[in-house]
């Protein structure tokens, strides 16, 4: 055989006899590949360019680009970084047989080639395969139509390439600079190197605890829904912080409790699995904090998601609570009202439109409380309100109810105003004279209207019902420049979705020529842009919860092979000085129980923490079910603790093999 060819080979023959360390790698390599793919050509797809809404399908899939190249870096150093670690006597054999680091050096070129070409042409020919139907699933959650036709993203293919052989360049340098600083001996022995007790290190407890403890205190504190979205990330940084201090340290000193526990510790399949993991939880650690940090995500991701998607016809009721609405803005367009109206009604009915009709006279001034005073302009000591007026004409039209007021009466809604007094003041600035005014009743509910306003801060509302027109405008008088008058239009349509969006468009078409100060917003119309958004959320997640899982999965795995070697040889000793084989599967039972169900438990309580910040970011979206979103929460960690115990199950079938395959030989 000539030398040029020996150590590609022999690279190739090392992949197939380590193909239970190797198999996993590469597979998750190409799917991680093949979904970076995925999100490049529906990023580049110039097919979404002309269809309304495909900009956030973009977007998102831009985002998933970044989150994706992340985690595909961390999955493939810690991968390799294992895969080497469990090669290492078989490296220290080939010092020994006379080979030198250059030619090790050289084996581990061409394996990490072969690896790079079965890897990334693997996972470019999955995601060539899987992105139309990927392409189309998400226009169908996005409610878009279905393009047919098979694409190829030469340009993602590129992009792929290059991110995925940097990566494999990396692990390369990594490998080789390890080689270059082994020692045969130390290699040889690695597998009987043993681990000292591990000292529990109090200050990594207690920063572990402070970190932890002030992330969940800001999920739990943060009310406001823009503080909330604001401060999200901080608190993920400081649970993260304390999940990993907490697993290095506090994991330790857990076990130590266990161990000073004689009635729990001192018996069979307790002892030898708490011991075990006492000696070896430093190297454990990191590996379970990232499971569970990677299991919140799938978690967090996922529920939120889903509750956006089911909640989002919801949403759209609540910004659009009828079909189309025309705004005539008085300020700039006071021609007779009644006019517009007319013309309204003209159009819809050449076009033979069923709707319901309705009209009325907004006011509106965002204006500023403090006790009993209202005022026109924002003082910095005051409490921010959006005040709405109808008239009694307007309200009683309407709602069908015989409204009669005095000039200083007013019926009230109150929303997040708590203790508003039933005597105030309208002033055009705090403590100058303003128009008194009397609540002679509430209401329990307002005229509502339609708002293209998607992510909206919590500002508390008073609606007022005024006697006449003339007392609405003694109100506005005050400070003209702070307060609107609208003239609204509201129709509810009939018919199908299809239907009521060609009225719409029709009836826009025919009103669009009307004057400057002439708005239209319209439920079906907005609902576009809302399911691309709303869908290409739910795409985004789903498909990021994928990868999160496809990363806990590799990582648990890995787990448990490691651990399968490092207890093969001293389960063979125990079985030899007389404990039995239900002995030996008890304590097996009970450790891989121990390792692998702690992170779980933690992500759940990760996610329990994260629920009042994450339902008050949702309230941002127009997501106000508390209830819907608990039960997409619950439904989420049900099917992701059956995934995660099937996942489990496999794993420990790995791990029980290798342990017991020592009893054999």
């Amino acid at each position: 055989m000539r030398k040029s060819g020996f150590f590609p080979r022999l690279a190739l023959v090392n992949l197939v006899r380590n193909g239970r360390f190797y198999g996993p790698y590469l597979l998750s390599c190409a799917a991680t590949a093949a979904m970076y793919y995925i999100l490049q050509f529906l990023g580049r797809n110039e097919g979404l360019d002309n269809v309304r809404g495909a900009v956030y399908l973009k977007s998102f899939a831009s985002i998933g680009c970044f989150v994706a190249a992340l985690l595909a870096a961390v999955m493939l150093l810690y991968a390799n970084s294992f895969v080497m670690k469990r090669r290492q006597r078989e490296l220290g054999l080939y010092n020994v047989l006379g080979l030198e680091k250059r030619h090790i050096a050289q084996m581990c070129f061409w394996e990490t080639l072969l690896c790079a070409v079965i890897g990334i042409t693997g996972g470019v020919a999955m995601g060539v395969l899987l992105s139309k139907a990927m392409l189309l699933l998400l226009l169908k959650i996005a409610r878009m139509s279905v393009q047919f036709g098979m694409e190829v993203s030469w340009e993602g293919i590129l992009h792929t390439v290059q991110l995925f052989g940097v990566l494999f360049l990396l692990t390369l340098i990594v490998n080789l600079y390890r080689v270059s600083k082994s020692k045969p001996v130390e290699l040889l022995h690695s597998a009987q190197a043993g681990e000292r007790e591990p000292r529990t290190k109090w200050l990594l407890v207690v920063l572990g605890t402070l970190t932890l403890g002030a992330g969940y205190v800001l999920a739990a504190v943060t009310q406001n829904p823009i503080e909330a979205m604001l401060l999200f990330f901080v608190a993920v940084i400081l649970v993260v912080i304390g999940t990993y201090c907490l697993f290095t340290s506090g994991s330790i000193a857990v076990l130590k409790r266990l161990r000073a526990n004689p009635k729990f510790y001192y018996q069979t399949r307790h002892f030898t699995a708490v011991s075990g993991l006492l000696y070896r939880m430093k190297q454990n650690a990191v590996g379970l904090a990232s499971i569970c940090i990677l299991s919140t995500m799938v978690l967090v991701t996922i529920s939120t998601t889903i509750c956006l998607n089911i909640g989002l016809e919801n949403s759209l009721n609540t910004m659009f609570p009828y079909d189309l609405e025309f705004i005539q803005n008085l300020d700039q367009q006071p021609e007779d009202s009644m006019e517009y109206l007319a013309q309204i009604q003209q159009e819809a009915s050449d076009l033979g439109v069923d709707s319901d009709m309705r009209y009325y006279t907004r006011y509106t001034a965002y204006c500023g409380l403090r006790n009993n005073e209202i005022s026109l302009c924002l003082d910095e000591d005051c409490t921010q309100v959006q005040v709405e007026i109808v008239t009694a004409a307007d309200y009683g039209r309407i709602t069908g109810k015989d409204v009669i007021l005095a000039p200083d009466e007013v019926l009230a809604y109150l929303d997040l105003l708590d203790d508003f007094p039933a005597d105030f003041t309208i002033a055009a600035r705090l403590g100058e004279t303003g128009l008194p005014f009397h609540i002679r009743d509430t209401l329990t509910d307002y005229i509502r209207h339609g708002s293209t306003i998607l992510i909206t801060e919590d500002t508390p509302l008073l609606f007022l019902v005024v006697s006449d027109q003339a007392a609405a405008e003694r109100i506005t008088a005050l400070d003209p420049s702070r307060s609107t008058r609208q003239f609204r239009v509201q129709m509810n349509l009939k018919g199908t979705y299809e239907q009521k969006m060609a009225q719409t468009e029709e009836l826009i078409s025919r009103l669009s020529c009307l004057e400057d100060g002439i708005s239209f917003t319209g439920k079906q119309d907005n609902a576009v842009d809302f399911y691309a958004m709303y869908g290409g959320f739910l795409f985004l997640g789903v498909f990021l919860g994928g990868l999160f899982l496809l990363a806990t999965v590799l990582i648990m795995y890995y787990k448990q092979i490691s651990e399968g070697y490092e207890d093969q040889r001293r389960y063979q000793i125990m079985r030899q000085v007389g404990m039995t084989e239900r002995e030996v599967q008890g304590s097996i039972h009970s450790q891989i129980l121990l390792v692998f169900f702690l992170p779980l438990g933690a992500a759940a309580i990760h996610s329990l923490a994260a629920f009042p910040m994450l339902s008050r970011m949702l309230r941002l979206f127009q997501i106000n079910n508390v209830g819907l979103f608990a039960a997409c929460c619950g439904g989420t960690i049900l099917v992701f603790c059956v995934i995660y115990a099937l996942v489990f199950l496999l794993t420990a079938r790995t791990y029980g093999r290798i342990v017991g395959t020592s009893e054999r030989r």
